[in-house]
């Protein structure tokens, strides 16, 4: 009957109907009072007051709120691997370690020129003696000898890496036309452009330093300052073929092969040089710190004297630390305690600084993240409660609330529109684990006590909606406001019912 009369309604809103004026809008207003007021076929339900639910149900998969990837920070041979797939493992546990000799006898080094320095600064504080005079002398020789040992280990790790690793990548490597042969340079590619002409400056570098350090007339201070700059131009030009490298693998210039072969020995020179340049700021810092002990032991404690002693004293220390830091880039360590998924690293490997090789699920809380629809996702807040089953666990729920929803949505390829929602279970149940299904029902609004009926009864119609109230003489459409709607087809009714009534539902 409703259906029947929209019809008719529709026909008479056409422009060649509407011709008949007032008497179409008489025939209207009629018919809609007449029609308000028959009687509804169909089956009708109270409006009943009691609880109401409103949720919106989704699903997903458990993971750990926390999972990190560990790497290298610097490269090395793997010496020792202390884990497995599966291991719990503890915060501060070393996982994987390479073969940190060069770099413990950094530390070592560092260490010493730190005892040295407090040594000084502690006789100074006691005053001067000639036999101290005589120990400050022998402090200067051998910090002396140590840093004409690291001038020339400098020079030597620095022509390796230049003209025994770098230079597989470069033809007439020692003439003015040194020139990448991984890949031409390009208007679009200037690094290339800029390794040839590195390449190029560096064998007039080598060949001046070469002088330097032969020379019996260069101070000893120099020749550091000197070796130290060079250093840093090696390490500058090491970076920027390695960078070049990487390009001509992505456009396909180097294979695979080729390009792990060549990183691999670039890497490792580059950290050679890194190496020489710590040692050599180490003993660099060593010699001035012995030569100015000399120096203050000779001219008797000041106030002065005593601070600039402090002072190496600092230096030494900060070397230490710097020595330290590069030794701690050895090792992989835990950072929490957790759960090793992955360790990839085998021993004797050669590794490069930054690949993953040992992954790790922290202990701690899980969750599980689901996709929400569109029309759906204005009931979602945070910190909604929601219920959790998983067919992993028949008949058993996991408690858990909303922690994020995402601000902006996604657009599958079928153009439905979402959005994203992470839950966090409440506790740390032993049966969650990551992988599991997540059947997630998110409680968005709850009533106790609410006038609710049937949604099959809510006629929408624009912005207003109405339901047809079982009276005596028929059914008579009366508007309603409604609220928060349940799963189970039931809705809320604010306004325009009471307990009892009678509403037309199907």
């Amino acid at each position: 009957m409703r259906e029947r009369f929209i019809s008719i309604l529709t026909v008479l809103s056409k422009p060649a109907v509407a011709l008949g004026g007032a008497a179409v809008i008489g025939v209207a207003i009629v018919g809609g009072a007449w029609y308000a007021s028959i009687p509804q076929s169909g089956t009708y339900a109270s409006a009943t007051v009691g609880p109401i639910t409103q949720e919106v149900d989704v699903t997903g998969t458990v993971e750990a709120a926390h999972s990190t990837d560990l790497s290298f920070q610097t490269s090395g041979r793997v010496a020792a691997i202390n884990v497995a797939v599966g291991d719990h493992v503890t915060a501060g546990q070393t996982l994987v370690a390479l073969d940190s000799s060069s770099q413990a006898a950094g530390v070592a080094l560092a260490n010493a020129n730190l005892e040295a320095a407090q040594a000084k600064y502690n006789s100074l504080i006691a005053g001067t003696r000639p036999e101290q005079l005589a120990i400050d002398q022998t402090s200067v020789t051998q910090a002396q000898n140590a840093l004409t040992s690291a001038l020339q280990t400098a020079y030597a790790t620095a022509h390796d890496a230049v003209f025994g690793s770098a230079d597989q990548v470069f033809s007439n490597a020692t003439t003015p036309i040194a020139t990448l042969t991984i890949l031409p340079p390009t208007a679009t590619n200037p690094i290339v452009g800029m390794a040839d002409s590195e390449r190029v400056a560096l064998n007039a570098t080598f060949s001046s330093w070469q002088a330097a350090l032969a020379s019996p007339t260069e101070d000893t201070e120099s020749l550091a300052a000197l070796s130290e700059t060079n250093l840093a131009s090696v390490e500058t030009f090491l970076n920027n073929v390695l960078t070049a490298l990487s390009d001509g693998q992505e456009l396909g210039s180097v294979s695979t092969t080729a390009f792990v072969g060549y990183q691999t020995s670039i890497s490792g020179a580059q950290s050679g040089v890194s190496g020489a340049l710590t040692a050599l700021i180490a003993a660099d810092t060593g010699y001035k710190a012995a030569t100015g002990g000399l120096t203050l032991a000779q001219a008797g404690a000041t106030a002065n004297d005593i601070a600039a002693q402090k002072a190496a004293v600092d230096a030494a220390a900060a070397s230490l630390e710097a020595a330290q830091a590069a030794a701690s880039q050895a090792v992989i360590v835990a950072p929490v305690s957790g759960t090793i998924t992955a360790q990839n690293a085998n021993l004797g490997q050669t590794v490069v600084p930054g690949v993953p090789l040992v992954s790790i699920i922290a202990d701690g809380k899980y969750q599980a993240q689901a996709e929400v629809s569109e029309t759906d996702i204005g009931k979602v807040q945070l910190n909604d409660t929601v219920d959790v089953t998983s067919s992993a666990y028949p008949g058993v729920t996991f408690d858990a609330t909303v922690t994020t929803v995402d601000p902006a949505a996604t657009v599958d390829s079928n153009g439905v529109t979402s959005y994203g929602v992470t839950i966090t279970f409440t506790n740390n149940d032993a049966q969650l684990k990551p992988g599991l299904s997540a059947n997630m029902r998110i409680i968005t609004a709850t009533e106790d006590s609410a006038l609710q009926v049937p949604t099959t009864a809510i006629i929408t119609n624009g912005d207003q909606q109405f339901v047809y109230v079982k009276t005596a003489k028929g059914s008579v459409q009366v508007p309603v406001t409604t609220g928060i709607e349940s799963a189970n087809g039931m809705i809320e009714i604010t306004s325009g019912l009471s307990a009892g009534d009678e509403v037309l539902s199907i």
